[in-house]
């Protein structure tokens, strides 16, 4: 069987052959990229940050605003030239076969600086030419199958008849591979499950969880008040405390491909630096606790797990990961090479485990990722992955209300930028998150875009209406905006956003009207229909998104010149 298994496992993948409509579609897509430059190069009315604007609209296309500026500013020889090599990129490498393991590789090759281009040419080609290179030939899984089975048909059977009573191996015997398996065909090889074993771990896990919930209890404060959160945590800690014994019972090396790393950023990212720290050396010393060698193994868990972590300093950007699996590999290397160098007489062992490490670091950060997608769809906790996604100007979402309401569109944008430069400066605020919840905040206004004063083309139709109709419009953004964003189906903690950005203020200016209507008698007017339903914010980034919504909306309203009139505005 192993024989027949081996020969599976080395028969070569089959792919489709190589589909060159792929590449004229891409040469296609790239030409009519560039027919929409050249327009928005030619025209005449729009400003330099609308050009780029519109440039950095481009659906499925990435063009940096340096990149933006270049083909802005490029004279048109100098364009046409940068366009030509683009495009000659695309066509000479998209008739090679292209498979989806090697495109980073062609990518790369797209990517290669020109010796002929000048330096803004060459950065507005190795930056546009790599995006249109894409796989042409595909894994054909029906032939790869079959191409297995015919290998695996060709290999001979060996079969073996055991009679009973009869002895299978002798002590002193050397072991072969057809001895393991058959021992492991007999059932002789499979390890006994000791209630101690049991007990150990279970004792440990709930150990784990008691220190997290009295942790949870005692700084509540400093994370995230959420039971999702909680509930995740918790889960992980059990997850990774069973996954170490597995470990720990498989072949000797598989426990230094143990991701502690994973669940340290994990915790890190979910529920602050301090927890996180405790939980990686608790599950460091019961890992030294279950396996041998148990002091390598504990320094070896331990040192992975917190140079991850205290190296993990921007959690809102992906690479900012794999720097920290790096370090967890930083750390695991160390390690083994403090304990293995002295004690091997060889150095091939050594530098195995010291493999086992950087891999370790490596599968680590892609863990990571994963997991926060997991996590994100199970638990409803927002990823870094998902904030990213939807920052893109892009999203459908966000290119509705472009469309429908630019006032408000506009205002979004300048909100985010005002807000998200508050919570850089306020200490455990996700400003990332503040950016995102930012951009969405207003969708509601979307529904009926000319009640609100930034989408107003001089006629404001509340002049004609009743102020409590005008108040109940425009609470209704909130429920409007929560509606679209359940369709859309954004994360639960960007709705927060919508639903806590103005609390349960008074629409403040129809309120004032109505009471002047009949003079000024409060008695007569029904103030909760001039209120909104909230909630008051409930975290630091809602209600950071909540001030800077007010000041933006009064400081267009306003037009504040100096710097003393807007000290003024915002301290009031």
């Amino acid at each position: 069987n192993q024989a027949k298994e081996q020969a599976g496992a080395q028969a070569a993948d089959v792919y489709t052959p190589l589909d060159l409509s792929i590449g004229r579609a891409q040469l296609s897509w790239a030409q009519a990229v560039f027919a929409f430059v050249e327009v928005v190069r030619a025209d005449t009315q729009s400003t330099g940050d609308t050009k780029l604007f519109y440039l950095q609209s481009i659906t499925g296309l990435t063009i940096e605003q340096q990149v933006g500026q270049d083909l802005l500013a490029l004279t048109q020889a100098d364009y046409e030239l940068a366009k030509e090599s683009v495009l000659a990129i695309i066509e000479e490498l998209m008739r090679q076969e292209i498979r989806p393991d090697l495109l980073a590789e062609f990518q790369r090759v797209a990517r290669r600086p020109s010796l002929v281009l000048s330096e803004m040419q060459d950065r507005v080609v190795t930056n546009l030419a790599y995006q249109f290179i894409v796989p042409n030939v595909f894994l054909n899984d029906e032939a790869t199958q079959q191409a297995r089975a015919d290998a695996v048909a060709a290999v001979a059977s060996i079969t073996r008849t055991i009679s009973e009573g009869q002895r299978v191996i002798r002590a002193g015997d050397v072991v072969t591979e057809l001895d393991i398996e058959m021992l492991e065909q007999l059932g002789l090889l499979q390890a006994e499950t000791d209630w101690r074993d049991v007990a150990s771990i279970f004792l440990s896990s709930l150990l784990s969880v008691v220190i997290v919930m009295l942790y949870w209890q005692q700084f509540q404060d400093r994370i995230p008040r959420n039971g999702r959160y909680l509930s995740a945590v918790v889960i992980l800690i059990l997850i990774f405390t069973a996954a170490a014994r597995l470990m720990v019972s498989g072949p000797t090396y598989l426990i230094y491909w143990y991701p502690i790393a994973t669940l340290s950023m994990l915790l890190s990212v979910l529920v602050g630096l301090r927890l996180s720290i405790i939980i990686t050396i608790m599950i460091a010393a019961m890992v030294g606790f279950i396996a041998p060698n148990s002091l390598e193994l504990t320094m070896y868990t331990a040192a992975g797990g917190l140079m991850s972590v205290l190296l993990l300093r921007d959690a809102q950007r992906v690479n900012a990961f794999f720097r920290a699996g790096l370090a967890a590999a930083v750390g695991y290397v160390t390690v083994t090479i403090m304990f293995q160098l002295p004690q091997s007489q060889e150095i091939i062992p050594v530098l195995q485990q010291v493999l086992y490490g950087v891999g370790n670091g490596v599968l680590s950060a892609a863990l990571t990722l994963v997991g926060f997608f997991i996590v994100g769809s199970l638990f409803g906790v927002i990823t870094i992955l998902q904030l990213q996604e939807l920052t893109r100007l892009d999203h459908p979402l966000l290119q509705e209300l472009l469309r429908k309401a630019p006032g408000t569109y506009h205002h979004s944008i300048m909100v985010a930028n005002l807000a998200e430069q508050a919570a850089e400066r306020v200490k455990n605020v996700n400003s990332a998150l503040v950016r995102v919840g930012a951009f969405y905040h207003d969708i509601g206004k979307m529904k009926r875009p000319p009640f609100y004063t930034e989408n107003q083309e001089g006629v404001n139709p509340h002049d004609t209406l009743a102020p409590v109709s005008s108040a109940q419009i425009i609470i209704s953004h909130v429920s409007e905006g929560l509606e679209l964003a359940r369709k859309y189906r954004l994360p639960l903690r960007i709705r927060d956003f919508l639903a806590e950005h103005h609390g349960d203020r008074l629409v403040k200016g129809f309120y004032l009207k109505a009471l002047a209507q009949v003079d000024g008698d409060e008695s007569r007017v029904d103030k909760s229909q001039f209120r909104y339903q909230g909630p008051r914010p409930r975290s630091r980034e809602t209600g950071i998104v909540m001030l800077a919504d007010s000041v933006e909306a009064t400081s267009s309203a306003l037009r504040p010149s100096t710097e003393k009139e807007i000290e003024k505005l915002v301290n009031s």
